[in-house]
């Protein structure tokens, strides 16, 4: 079953906030071409886990300038993915749409 994706938006980071799921890791989105998004953008794809151990097991798999953890709790963190997420940014975020779809 192929999973289906969706861009990732400012509100999203608050909804993952709220609901104790604070971890995040962003990697390398590796089917960007299927997703068919502006040429000179990067795309990354957002993992999130409620527990750190679990984010840390995700990012020691990684090699390289994404192998980091974000803190929705911590707000220079928060501040920095909303940067990502937004309009203005070289960056194209993906999430699962299961994710996307939490109220």
């Amino acid at each position: 079953m192929v999973s289906e994706v969706e861009k990732v938006a400012v509100e999203l980071l608050y909804q993952l906030k709220d609901q104790k799921r604070r971890f995040i890791a962003l990697e390398p989105c590796e089917n960007a071409k299927a997703l068919n998004v502006d040429a000179g953008k990067r795309v990354l794809k957002l993992s999130y886990y409620e527990a750190l151990i679990n984010a840390r097991v995700h990012m020691n798999l990684l090699k390289g300038k994404y192998a980091f953890v974000f803190d929705l709790e911590n707000e220079s963190h928060l501040h920095k993915l909303q940067q990502l997420a937004g309009n203005s940014s070289e960056y194209h975020i993906y999430s699962k749409t299961e994710v996307n779809g939490l109220a």
